[in-house]
């Protein structure tokens, strides 16, 4: 789908794209074409219930385009991580508006990783439901995921995702909150945290359930990968939740 064609009503691209995304949807990719100047938007990378990764090319290089799905991102199972949120507090929720709060929480979770040194997909920019970010992979084919890798060298990736992660708490002051190799992937000797929407900083309410939740589901993978015999062999994290995460917020 080239930008000068994307208006043209027997484009096949256009067809593809209209069986997946609302008349809204297609105004806002239409919108970020312009603004970014996108070239060209190849092929889904990644497809998932409540959104759409595309490759696309902006002046001769990859970059990703997610692209969140208006109907299938469901109200009550996103609201809790936006509720809980001191960043969203003023945000009022509506079934049409909150696609456009998690892709905004998206980006905003992504840069505030990639500041503190989070190995992540680069934040590039954020429109409605549509966020621009880093590609990960060849021009052939994206990076895997962690569940898909198969390389030998597994056990760098499972142990740099942790370290990345553990730089997330500590550094970036969030919490995952749906972490498993599903959205961890392998690049170049690194692991890149992605899939941050739902992430929450440590105040949020739930945010300590949510790290147990999210360390457990690394070191089950981890068991089964047959890497983990022992879980202190994983980077400690707070040794102790911190009595007043606000504190640390403030020390930022």
């Amino acid at each position: 789908m080239r930008a000068g064609e994307f208006r043209r009503g027997d484009d096949p691209g256009r067809k593809t794209m209209d069986k997946v995304f609302d008349a809204r949807t297609l105004d806002a990719i239409y919108e970020v074409m312009k603004r970014f100047k996108v070239d060209l938007i190849d092929y889904p990378v990644s497809t998932g219930k409540e959104s759409v990764v595309f490759k696309a090319i902006v002046r001769k290089k990859n970059i990703a385009i997610k692209i969140y799905k208006m109907s299938t991102l469901g109200f009550n199972s996103v609201r809790e991580y936006i509720e809980g949120d001191y960043r969203f507090e003023k945000e009022k929720l509506s079934r049409s508006s909150i696609v456009y709060v998690w892709a905004r929480k998206e980006f905003i979770n992504l840069r505030n990783m990639e500041e503190s040194g989070v190995k992540c997909p680069v934040p590039i920019g954020v429109h409605k439901n549509v966020l621009l970010m880093q590609y990960l992979g060849t021009s052939l084919k994206p990076a895997p995921q962690l569940r898909n890798y198969n390389g030998d060298d597994i056990a760098v990736y499972i142990h740099s995702a942790m370290n990345q992660y553990k730089n997330m708490v500590e550094k970036s002051l969030l919490i995952h909150a749906d972490l498993s190799e599903y959205n961890i992937l392998c690049y170049r000797k690194n692991a890149y945290i992605i899939d941050v929407g739902q992430s929450v900083p440590i105040t949020h309410p739930m945010a300590r359930e949510f790290l147990n939740r999210d360390i457990n589901n690394m070191i089950v993978f981890a068991k089964k990968a047959g890497i983990l015999q022992n879980e202190l062999a994983l980077p400690t994290f707070y040794h102790s939740w911190p009595e007043d995460p606000h504190k640390l917020l403030r020390k930022q």
